[in-house]
């Protein structure tokens, strides 16, 4: 997978408003129409060239990997790049955001890449890039976190990752498992639910856990080994009867 940096050399780094920004608009676009019509596996870059009117060198010259297209084409439509919501407050900050992505999964380009998730996980490209996607959206909802606690309202020590992982889990596999879009008063539940519990300390790191809770495994430690006449069975010694 490219980096972040490469992903805008390609997309945002064309000139604002000229050709170039436009033919890359279209290939996402078409590239999301395509993924919902036929799916990951199916989903030839050929035809997504067809649609975006362009020729297909001008999309292998930008994405040789049909998983960097698409992987593109969820962060600009999810708009990946916006600022975070910054409202002053912990809750309502995660109540824009989540908010946001179940606005975004209802459009037909959430759709699409719900349906890939849930259908294609198997590919190994289509888990792969899952995975990064993943972990570029924890790490931008952790930050909200961090402000927080920069802001004093949670303490010191509290696991972002974990807290917003709470909150985001399980409204995000209802949406995406079974189609149920949470309504406002759920996720307001859900937040307050979690975030209590964070300012009282229920989010905080412990010894020896990573970022989202994990453990981290002990090292093993050798135990030493008998010596052959402690493993072996002492013979009985007959007691001698006066």
């Amino acid at each position: 997978m490219g980096s972040a940096a490469e992903t805008k050399r390609r997309t945002i780094g064309a000139r604002v408003g000229g050709r170039s920004e436009r033919v890359v608009a279209s290939v996402l676009r078409a590239t999301l129409r395509e993924l919902a019509r036929v799916g990951y596996a199916a989903m030839r870059l050929e035809d997504v060239a067809s649609q975006a009117g362009v020729a297909k060198t001008t999309i292998y010259r930008r994405w040789p990997r049909k998983a960097e297209l698409v992987r593109d084409a969820i962060r600009e439509t999810n708009r990946h790049d916006d600022p975070l919501p910054d409202t002053g407050s912990l809750r309502t900050d995660i109540l824009a955001s989540l908010e946001s992505v179940m606005a975004w999964i209802a459009t037909p380009e959430g759709r699409a890449v719900t349906q890939m998730v849930t259908m294609e996980r198997g590919d190994p490209e289509v888990e792969e890039l899952c995975r990064t996607l993943r972990d570029e959206s924890r790490a931008r909802r952790a930050a909200l976190v961090m402000r927080a606690q920069e802001r004093g309202e949670l303490p010191a020590g509290t696991d972002a990752h974990l807290v917003m992982d709470c909150v985001f889990s399980p409204v995000l596999s209802r949406a995406v498992r079974f189609g149920e879009i949470a309504d406002r008063a759920t996720c307001e539940r859900i937040i307050d639910l979690v975030v209590t519990g964070a300012e009282h300390g229920g989010g905080q790191r412990r010894a020896g856990t990573r970022s989202g809770g994990q453990r981290r495994r002990r090292p093993a430690v050798a135990r030493p080994s008998r010596s052959t006449s402690d493993s072996e069975p002492r013979a009985s010694v007959p007691r001698v009867q006066k």
